[in-house]
């Protein structure tokens, strides 16, 4: 057991590194970077809008941002325009106007991935249509994101009116708040992975992008608390970028998301090339 995780370790190790050493890994997370910059402000304007219409509250997104980086970034972000004055036909077109533009983040993966497979880029139309698709698994990830601290809360609060027990109360109280981030990690790895399987334009199956969704999904994890950690105890980045800073703080975190979202790609790639080099199919240079 021991020597079979011994070697698996070894053969990850080995694989992170050719894929560090990929000439387009120096350029294809900056340009995903860019497009996510571009789609997270429609993309988080979609899901106030879908939060509210299904009564819930986006207070835990402010909180997880005021949290891990500050008030400011979090309502930076979170400074959604009222649309009590928007009804029928203009709020429709402000929804799809939105959503087709929040649809750059998920074309540039498809870009990416189809780079780092080596297949040829299909039309704008194809590209964006899929796209389109693509963003409705997004929005649907952050949605269920938003859903899981808010069911959490309700059981809490159902056994707090019940009031059989405090003791019991507390426990549950104790057993959910630890299950909510596993939960919504698990959430984020099954998203991760239809991403994952749809951008390219060739099939691929969905247990072969496992092995890149979970290093992604543990990536982002470890990411923004160290970078959280960082911002708020280490570096000063108001002393170089003044008014600046909360929007720099923010396109680093998530230059650093797209880094470790392209990783995960490539090592879902290296790892079945690494297999047809096995069989022999097709010789791969070091």
């Amino acid at each position: 057991m021991k020597k079979k995780l011994k070697s698996e370790l070894q053969e990850f190790f080995d694989n992170f590194i050719k894929v560090l050493k990929r000439p387009d890994m120096a350029i294809l997370p900056g340009q995903l970077a860019f497009f996510f910059v571009l789609a997270i402000v429609p993309t988080i304007t979609l899901i106030s809008y879908g939060a509210t219409a299904l009564n819930l509250s986006t207070d835990v997104i402010y909180d997880f941002l005021a949290n891990a980086f500050s008030s400011d970034i979090a309502s930076l972000l979170l400074n959604i325009p009222h649309t009590d004055n928007i009804s029928g036909l203009s709020f429709f077109i402000v929804v799809i106007v939105g959503y087709v533009t929040a649809s750059n983040g998920p074309a540039s993966i498809i870009v990416t991935s189809n780079i780092i497979y080596g297949e040829e880029q299909s039309s704008f139309l194809k590209r964006r249509f899929k796209a389109i698709i693509m963003t409705f698994f997004l929005v649907l990830l952050f949605i269920f994101m938003l859903i899981v601290p808010v069911f959490g809360d309700k059981i809490v609060e159902l056994f707090q009116y019940v009031d059989l027990n405090s003791s019991i109360t507390e426990k549950v109280t104790t057993i959910i708040t630890l299950l909510q981030g596993p939960i919504t990690w698990l959430i984020m790895y099954f998203f991760i992975k239809i991403l994952y399987t749809i951008a390219p334009n060739k099939k691929v199956k969905s247990k072969s992008v496992g092995y890149g969704a979970l290093f992604t999904s543990f990536a982002w994890i470890i990411i923004t608390y160290i970078y959280s950690y960082y911002i708020n105890n280490i570096a000063y980045y108001a002393t170089f970028y003044g008014s600046l800073a909360n929007i720099v703080i923010l396109m680093i975190w998530i230059y650093l998301l797209a880094y470790a979202f392209t990783i995960g790609m490539a090592l879902n790639y290296r790892k079945e090339e690494a297999l047809l080099e096995k069989t022999g199919t097709i010789k791969v240079e070091n």
